[in-house]
């Protein structure tokens, strides 16, 4: 997969023509992160520009800090979601923009000054529809902070390839882009708004379905990185990604439904050759090149991923990372079956 990864960076152009944007941030108890929201909000430069902030019946005081950061902004408003998660708050701020294309990211989110350009350069040609971005998590000491970052940058390497073979399955919407006119007429998230996550690889997928696959891209730019702040605990961090891949049988298609368990499937290879450590010296020598194989492709391709991102590889980190992995994998999948975790305040469990 890693041989896909572009180690050349594409240069940010002006963009020629006046494509006119919203951002789109919704809001749920972020009263954290106004400040480094404010900074990167009022960071962009690009002139034809407006931004939707979108508060989801937030429990502590982001609305509030939300009207004081902004006061007198006239292209940033400030909204109150009227319906009930994401999803409504993102369709209600779209239905209020006044731009073509929608930018979308995350509250806990910052970018780079090139980004808006980067992101919007592709949109000259009419024909594209849909752009995705990279995201990884922020660097913080500890192994919790390498791991994300690593397990980021996985993520990155099988978004990547999905779309260099031309079957994208994921994306994510703290990096995304999409023509307006392209969300109204595949209509927006109708269809799995109860599913409280995926607003960005549903729509990813019904714009596939509309205007075929040639018209989305993705961009492994460090000029569009976005950069998130890592889960603060293991308790945290895994709800999170209980809540991400618990839409996986929401999907109708075979191949995104295949590409879902297939990662599963090979933490429990990984996990099952630990029986060979009971079969005599050949089984400890199989196991050894087995876990040796593993730990070097890896490494390799996360190495390439980061660094062709101006962010540090730690060898340390991605060893650790790579027997944990397995392990931290089954535990997800054991509790997407039970279909229950905490997310800003909001109790899932899955239907029966």
């Amino acid at each position: 997969m890693s041989k896909y990864w572009l180690l050349s960076h594409k240069a940010t152009l002006p963009i020629a023509t006046e494509i006119t944007a919203t951002l789109v941030i919704s809001l749920r108890n972020e009263s954290k992160n106004i400040s480094n929201l404010e900074l990167a909000i009022k960071g962009i430069t690009y002139p034809f520009f407006e931004t939707i902030l979108i508060d989801d019946h937030s429990e502590d005081e982001t609305f509030m800090k939300l009207q004081k950061s902004f006061e007198g902004f006239e292209s940033i408003k400030i909204l109150r979601n009227p319906g009930i998660g994401k999803k409504a708050a993102i369709d209600y701020a779209i239905a209020s923009s006044k731009g073509q294309i929608i930018l979308t990211s995350d509250a806990d989110c910052i970018w780079g000054s090139a980004w808006v350009n980067q992101m919007l350069k592709d949109f000259e040609d009419p024909e594209i529809k849909l752009v995705a971005g990279p995201v990884l998590s922020k660097q913080i000491p500890g192994f919790l902070g390498g791991f994300q970052l690593i397990e980021w940058a996985s993520l990155l390497l099988v978004t990547n390839f999905g779309f260099a073979i031309q079957k994208p399955i994921t994306c994510s919407a703290a990096n995304f882009a999409y023509r307006k006119s392209a969300f109204e007429e595949v209509g927006g998230f109708q269809g799995n708004e109860k599913n409280p996550s995926g607003d960005d690889e549903f729509l990813l997928k019904k714009i596939i379905e509309r205007f075929g696959v040639t018209a989305v891209l993705y961009q492994p730019f460090k000029e569009n990185l976005v950069v998130t702040e890592p889960e603060s605990s293991w308790k945290s961090l895994i709800s999170q990604k209980i809540r991400w891949a618990g839409k996986w049988n929401s999907h109708a298609s075979l191949i995104h439904n295949t590409f879902s368990i297939i990662p599963f499937i090979f933490q429990m290879i990984w996990l099952s050759s630990f029986s060979l450590l009971f079969v005599g010296k050949f089984g400890v020598l199989a196991f050894s090149l087995i876990w040796s194989f593993k730990i070097f492709a890896e490494s390799l391709a996360f190495r390439r991923i980061l660094r062709s991102l101006e962010n540090p590889f730690r060898l340390s980190d991605a060893l650790l990372t790579s027997i944990i992995h397995p392990f931290y994998v089954v535990g997800i999948g054991m509790g997407i079956l039970r279909g229950k975790y905490v997310w800003k305040g909001r109790e899932n469990r899955r239907s029966d």
